[in-house]
């Protein structure tokens, strides 16, 4: 049973009334996940921080933006918008500065720590060459720069605030269908514009783009879409090239389900759909989990997408 546990600007917790409405929206294109939430009204002064709850697991914790009092012929109602702890690196500005060297350690303990995060795994990788913190950079752009060039990877930070450097991976399996977790609609789109066919590199300031990485995939099956990347740059490496290439495989093909139960925590796991008109696809991981809940019932629609490769944290 979901249930919600507020706290007060004192730092006190407060047990919220029970729940009306519910919607929470964790994607792994967005940095902050968002919630927002409906209460039988009562007076529980300024709040915070909403704690989202599943039978005493935590499935949500957020910093509290708006907080609304509505009084109108159905009764009073408490509505919150909150969104995760990923927001106070989007909402907060970074010190211009430049840095030689800097260590994933370095980096979270300065930007991320101070903010109630927590990182998976201590990572003491090292960006070997300068990173320049502009005048405007919000510590979340501080974060995502240092990623992209270390380990050419988008960072996530997760619902309930672990950082995952390399992009969330979750631990478990979810298996739809048959006798598993339960789903009313299905779509499988496939989007040829998405996907590229090659990358052309310039390995050096003196030579031009004449190094392709390609997908040959993409190429049997007719598809032209061209890229290049200067690699002669300190902060685009030539594995860049082949991230490049996976994102746009990663975009090309998507599965949305509609499941009538509630997967909020799910995302990052690895998923598998046993449908017999479907082929099992093996490379499918939960992207995407959107969650809703009203007085007419509840549901979940989630997006699978293609991880290629092994991904480690």
């Amino acid at each position: 049973m979901l249930s919600c546990v507020l706290r007060d600007v004192s730092g006190k917790a407060i047990k919220a009334p029970p729940l009306l409405e519910l919607s929470v929206n964790i994607d792994e294109g967005v940095p902050a996940d968002s919630l927002y939430a409906v209460f039988p009204y009562r007076d529980l002064g300024e709040l915070i921080e909403i704690t989202l709850y599943d039978d005493g697991k935590k499935l949500f914790v957020g910093v509290v933006d708006e907080q609304e009092h509505e009084e109108s012929g159905k009764g009073g109602f408490l509505k919150i918008s909150a969104r995760s702890r990923a927001a106070l690196l989007l909402d907060n500005e970074a010190m211009p500065c430049a840095y030689d060297h800097p260590s994933m350690r370095f980096i979270y303990e300065r930007y991320v720590a101070p903010f109630g995060i927590t990182m998976r795994e201590h990572d003491d990788a090292v960006y070997f060459g300068e990173q320049a913190i502009l005048k405007g950079f919000s510590c979340w752009r501080v974060l995502k720069k240092f990623c992209a060039a270390c380990y050419s990877a988008l960072p996530r930070v997760s619902s309930v605030g672990v950082l995952y450097p390399k992009g969330m991976v979750g631990d478990g399996t979810v298996i739809f269908g048959r006798e598993n977790v339960r789903y009313t609609s299905l779509s499988v789109v496939k989007k040829r514009c998405e996907e590229l066919s090659a990358v052309y590199v310039k390995a050096s300031n003196a030579g031009s783009y004449t190094v392709p990485v390609e997908n040959r995939d993409a190429i049997r099956r007719g598809i032209s879409r061209v890229r290049y990347l200067n690699a002669a740059l300190n902060e685009s490496p030539m594995r860049c090239a082949d991230m490049m290439l996976r994102n746009s495989e990663a975009k090309a093909f998507t599965v949305r389900l509609r499941c009538p139960s509630c997967l909020i925590g799910c995302e990052g796991n690895r998923a598998l759909i046993r449908d017999s008109a479907l082929e099992e696809d093996k490379d499918l991981y939960i992207s995407a989990v959107r969650y809703r809940m009203t007085a007419d019932g509840a549901y979940t629609d989630v997006t699978l997408k293609r991880r290629k490769g092994d991904v480690d944290q």
